[in-house]
């Protein structure tokens, strides 16, 4: 984020748009967080179209790398890994199974619980996503320095404890 970048977005700049006012810094960060998540989201998308499931999107492909990263995994554990509600993951699962890229299977102690497995297809697709993913990344981490890359890794676990922390609130 540059400061020009940070002044421009600013909601809190005065009517006749006096570049001195003071930016609410927090807010300004916010709103240029979520407009780069989103951009980045796009861009994923776009780099999946070519050989995407109709209907899937990043979202559907991150839970099922989820699911083969933690093999016998549950819907449960997916809601909290992901952040999302269980009406949400309920959907996504029902969508990988149709396309046989996951399967569920009663937990033997608690009929309740299903546990998740990801299909040869499936495997499939989790390697393209990660490759796309990882392509990605890439792109728009690899000119940072040692020190960048500690800074904003160190930020994002205050970021990610502050949510965490919301959340039970």
């Amino acid at each position: 984020m540059t400061k020009s970048t940070l002044q421009s977005t600013d909601p809190q700049m005065n009517q006749e748009g006096d570049q001195d006012a003071k930016p609410d810094f927090s807010l300004t960060a916010f709103v240029e967080f979520m407009t780069l998540f989103g951009s980045a989201q796009q861009v994923l998308k776009s780099r999946m179209q070519d050989e995407a499931e109709k209907g899937l999107g990043p979202l559907h492909l991150r839970a099922l790398c989820l699911c083969q990263r933690n093999p016998g995994s549950t819907q449960q554990r997916l809601v909290q890994a992901m952040g999302r509600d269980k009406g949400q993951i309920a959907r996504l699962i029902r969508e990988l199974e149709e396309r046989n890229f996951l399967t569920r299977t009663p937990d033997g102690r608690d009929k309740r619980v299903w546990r998740l497995a990801v299909t040869p297809e499936g495997e499939e697709k989790c390697q393209w996503f990660s490759v796309i993913e990882a392509q990605l990344a890439n792109d728009l981490f690899a000119g940072l320095g040692a020190k960048e890359c500690q800074q904003l890794e160190h930020t994002f676990i205050q970021l990610r404890e502050r949510i965490a922390g919301e959340s039970r609130n």
